[in-house]
C-alpha cells in the first residue's frame, strides 16, 4: 500500500513538473516577444507612420470616386409608379440626346457628373396588405395574400404600385453646385408629364365637387341632430326618420350619426389629397447632397500600418523558427 502511495506522489510531482516547465516556456516566450519589439520598436514605427500615411491617400482616393450621394423618398400618385421607375431606368441613355437635354435644361458637361441614378421600393409588407385589402374588399382577399405575400418577390416590378413610398439615389463623380439643380429639373421634367397633369386636374375637381356634397349632407345631418336636441322624441319608436321620398328607406338616428363620422373623416381625407395630390408625385423626403467621406475614412489608415507589422512579424518568426529546426537537426 505504501508502494502505491509513493508511486502516486511520484506522479504527481511529475505532473507538476510538467506544468511548471510548460508554464516557465510560455512566460519565455512572452518575455521575448516583448525583448524583440522593444529592440526592433524603430523599425515598426517607421512601418505604422508609412502605412498609416499610404492608407490615409488610398482613402482619400476612394472617397473622391464615390464621395456624393443624394436621397430623395417620394410618393407616387394616380398609378404613376411604372412611369416614374421606366423614366429613371432609361435616363441614362436619354442623356446621350441633345434634345433630351435641352428639354431637361442641363448641359452634357453636367449631366455626365452623375454617376448613376436609380430608384427603388421603401419594403413595407402592411403596404402590400393594405393594396390588396383595398383591391379585394368583397372577395376572399387573404387567400389573394396568402397567394402573393411571399418575401422574394417584394421587390418583383408586380409590387411596385403597391408601396406608398420609394427611394431615389443619386451618386455623383464630384462636388458641383450644379448638383442639386440637375436633379431638381429632371423631378420637375417627370412632374410635367400632360397625361397626369390631366388625371390630377380631373381628379382634384372631382374631389371638390365631392367634398361640398359631402358637406351638405353633413350640414343637413347636424341640423337635424340640433332640431333633435331642442325637441327630443318622447317614445323609442320615433327614433326613426322616415324619409319624404317612398322609394328612399328609413334611417334610424344611430346610422345617422354613424354616417356623420365617415363624413367627417371622408371629407379630411379629401382636404389632404386636395393639398397633397395635386402633382404625379410628393415628396415625402428631400435629401441634401452628402458626403460619404465620414464613413470610408481612416479605414485603410489602420488596416495597412496593421497589415505592415503583421508581415513583418511573420517574417521575423519564420526566420526563428527555420534557425530553431536547423538547430535542433544539428543536435541530433
Amino acid at each position: 500500500m505504501s508502494n502505491e502511495n509513493y508511486n502516486d506522489e511520484i506522479d504527481l510531482m511529475q505532473i507538476f513538473g510538467m506544468i511548471k516547465k510548460t508554464f516557465k516556456s510560455f512566460l519565455r516566450s512572452i518575455i521575448s516577444v516583448i525583448v524583440f519589439y522593444k529592440k526592433k520598436w524603430i523599425l515598426f514605427f517607421i512601418l505604422f507612420v508609412v502605412g498609416g500615411v499610404t492608407g490615409y491617400f488610398i482613402d482619400q482616393n476612394q472617397d473622391t470616386k464615390d464621395k456624393y450621394v443624394q436621397e430623395i423618398i417620394i410618393e407616387p400618385k394616380y398609378n404613376s409608379a411604372k412611369y416614374i421607375y421606366d423614366f429613371i431606368e432609361e435616363l441614362e441613355n436619354n442623356f446621350q440626346d441633345d434634345n433630351f437635354l435641352k428639354n431637361l435644361g442641363i448641359s452634357l458637361d453636367h449631366a455626365k457628373n452623375i454617376k448613376k441614378i436609380s430608384i427603388e421600393p421603401v419594403i413595407k409588407g402592411t403596404d402590400v396588405l393594405d393594396n390588396l385589402q383595398e383591391r379585394y374588399k368583397n372577395r376572399e382577399f387573404f387567400k389573394d395574400i396568402m397567394t402573393a405575400y411571399e418575401e422574394g418577390k417584394l421587390e418583383e416590378e408586380g409590387f411596385r404600385d403597391f408601396y406608398k413610398h420609394h427611394k431615389l439615389t443619386i451618386n455623383f463623380n464630384k462636388a458641383s453646385e450644379y448638383n442639386s439643380k440637375m436633379i431638381s429639373s429632371i423631378l420637375g421634367y417627370i412632374k410635367s408629364n400632360k397625361y397626369y397633369q390631366k388625371i390630377s386636374n380631373l381628379t382634384l375637381k372631382q374631389k371638390k365637387i365631392d367634398i361640398e356634397r359631402n358637406k351638405k349632407s353633413l350640414q343637413f345631418i347636424d341640423a337635424y341632430l340640433s332640431n333633435l336636441e331642442k325637441a327630443p322624441l318622447k317614445a323609442e319608436n320615433e327614433a326613426i326618420i322616415i324619409s319624404s321620398g317612398s322609394e328612399l328607406p328609413m334611417v334610424s338616428i344611430a346610422s345617422l350619426l354613424q354616417k356623420k363620422e365617415l363624413l367627417i373623416e371622408l371629407i379630411n381625407d379629401q382636404e389632404r389629397a386636395l393639398i397633397l395630390d395635386k402633382e404625379i408625385f410628393s415628396f415625402v423626403d428631400y435629401g441634401d447632397v452628402i458626403s460619404k467621406r465620414k464613413k470610408l475614412l481612416n479605414r485603410m489608415m489602420i488596416l495597412i500600418p496593421l497589415l505592415l507589422i503583421g508581415l513583418f512579424s511573420l517574417f521575423y518568426f519564420l526566420r526563428y523558427l527555420n534557425r530553431e529546426i536547423k538547430e535542433f537537426v544539428k543536435d541530433e
